[in-house]
């Protein structure tokens, strides 16, 4: 056997380390090496790949898999975009804001949303602004008496509401009017909801 060793060439050498070599299944260090397909790759600095004249990496599988893998890393990966979610493209997903005023008869904020006021509208009472920190010509609202936490009836009012244009700045406000079933002016408290899409 020693002899037979002595004997072999340096070709013979070589295929036998790259049968050990690849034979192994383990991950290869790459670090200015060459990428072994099939196998697993392993290295100690940023691989990069540049094409100048087009794209620089087109990644193919097997129908239904996907085409890329990141294990279990679940950190945001920075300017990464997609086409789809869930194929389903970013215009069938809504970017909508809620905004919510509890207001008081007096018209002070009971509790709302961030960026929500509110001050008195008119000069024979029941009038009433809520202002809001963004444009609203494009939304709706919903106006109630009484808090959304009451648990106790509210007294019959009739309630009203329209997009304020003269709001600071303009079309960031909705004017409320609250009367009472006689249809004159009243104080009371009351609940807006606005849904912007």
């Amino acid at each position: 056997m020693k002899n037979l060793f002595k004997k072999s060439s340096p070709v013979a050498w070589f295929l036998l380390g790259v049968l050990i070599a690849g034979g192994t299944g383990t991950a290869y260090a790459a670090n200015g090496g060459t990428f072994r397909l099939g196998q697993s790759n392993s290295a100690t600095a940023t691989t990069k790949l540049t094409n100048t004249k087009g794209t620089a990496l087109k990644v193919i599988s097997k129908a239904g898999t996907p085409p890329i893998n990141v294990g279990t890393n679940s950190t945001k990966v920075p300017n990464f975009n997609a086409d789809k979610l869930d194929g389903l493209s970013s215009a069938s997903f809504v970017r909508g804001k809620i905004y919510f005023a509890e207001v008081n008869a007096d018209a002070t904020l009971h509790r709302g949303s961030a960026g929500v006021t509110t001050e008195r509208a008119g000069i024979f009472g029941g009038g009433y602004q809520v202002n809001f920190p963004q444009n609203i010509s494009s939304c709706f609202g919903q106006v109630s008496i009484g808090y959304i936490s009451d648990i106790t009836p509210t007294p019959a009012f009739i309630i009203g509401q329209s997009q304020r244009n003269n709001g600071t700045p303009l079309n960031y406000a909705v004017y409320v009017n609250v009367q009472d079933t006689t249809g004159a002016p009243q104080d009371a408290k009351f609940t807006l909801m606005v849904s912007c899409l």
